[in-house]
């Protein structure tokens, strides 16, 4: 491994150490601010909810997992960018 990289990967780890930080923050205080909420009344009329919408989490997933192909897939064209332009052996 290059200083180049070993000092990126390094760098890289110490800013997602404190995203990850950030973010456990940010939870903890939804959490905390949801737990302070007073009760909410009851609605007077029931609001049809349709039952085939998917639920947040569902749709979060999904998305996580398109982005994790997009990365994937640019990664594999990207390696077979380096093999194409290597010098024939």
């Amino acid at each position: 491994m290059t200083d180049y990289v070993a000092e990126a990967t390094k760098t890289a780890d110490e800013f997602l150490a404190t995203v990850a930080k950030i973010q456990d923050n940010f939870v903890e205080a939804v959490a905390a601010f949801v737990k302070a909420l007073p009760e909410l009344p009851k609605p007077a009329v029931e609001v049809p909810v349709p039952a085939d919408l998917p639920k947040a989490e569902e749709v979060t997933a999904a998305g996580f997992d398109f982005a994790e192909k997009v990365l994937a897939q640019g990664r594999a064209t990207s390696d077979k960018l380096f093999a194409a332009l290597a010098p024939a052996a």
